[in-house]
């Protein structure tokens, strides 16, 4: 067992685009919900525990999970975005210390051979905040990753505010943080929502966290469809095809 080493999914949303009453996360893949898939890989880093956050017909997600070892539940009543998600799980790692890795109930590809040498050289750098990153041909419609010409992590901007030059670069955000326990805490409460969404964005921490002087690198992983969460029908249908 990792004792470093907590999990965080998030799994609480609706999936309207999915156009269906089901919750998003247990929509299926080859006859596996797609939740399965991500807690298999999570299982696999031998983590301290695992929290997943629900909220959409929490009921059915709880029902369909609960026979997994070390799984504990948060409840994220209204969504409002990926960092009010991350914070419902503040209770249960209150007073704890170690590090947590962020995943998505709906990223299906994920493997734990891939996230393992990230999350080691993030502990053993003792590092406050490890971001994964990936590069794709066409990343349209995905936050682009700056990095200074020394190649550290600069910021990450999302399309609708890049110039001509960052709408070129190909690496992108696919959302998976590793944090510091208890900073991420720090870091997740000064989440503004001062945006058209109204809500919390997980984005903004690379920037808060900056501006508190945290330790913070981005590391690229080679395959990105690992990272390519399922957002409607027809995607899921490709990745069965």
């Amino acid at each position: 067992m990792n004792n470093e080493l907590r999990v965080i999914i998030l799994a609480a949303g609706k999936g309207t685009r999915m156009n269906s009453a089901l919750p998003k996360v247990l929509h299926k893949l080859n006859g596996k919900a797609l939740v399965d898939f991500v807690l298999d890989e999570s299982e696999l880093l031998n983590p301290l525990e695992t929290i997943l956050v629900v909220g959409f017909k929490k009921e059915q997600v709880i029902s369909h999970t609960e026979n997994r070892i070390n799984l504990k539940y948060a409840t994220q009543i209204q969504q409002l975005g990926t960092g009010h998600a991350v914070l419902q799980a503040e209770e249960l790692l209150k007073n704890k210390k170690g590090h947590i890795i962020i995943l998505y109930g709906d990223v299906p590809n994920i493997k734990a051979s891939t996230l393992r040498p990230v999350i080691d050289d993030h502990i053993l750098n003792n590092r406050d905040l490890t971001l994964i990153t990936a590069e794709i041909d066409n990343p349209s419609g995905y936050g682009r990753i700056i990095r200074d010409e020394n190649g550290n992590l600069l910021k990450i901007v999302e399309e609708k505010d890049c110039n001509d030059d960052e709408k070129k670069i190909k690496e992108w955000n696919p959302g998976i943080y590793i944090f510091k326990i208890p900073n991420v805490f720090e870091v997740l409460n000064n989440i503004k929502s001062n945006n058209a969404s109204k809500e919390y964005y997980l984005t903004d921490a690379i920037e808060l966290a900056q501006q508190s002087n945290m330790q913070i690198n981005a590391i690229k992983i080679a395959n990105s469809n690992e990272v390519i969460g399922v957002n409607t029908a027809d995607q899921l249908e490709e990745l069965e095809s």
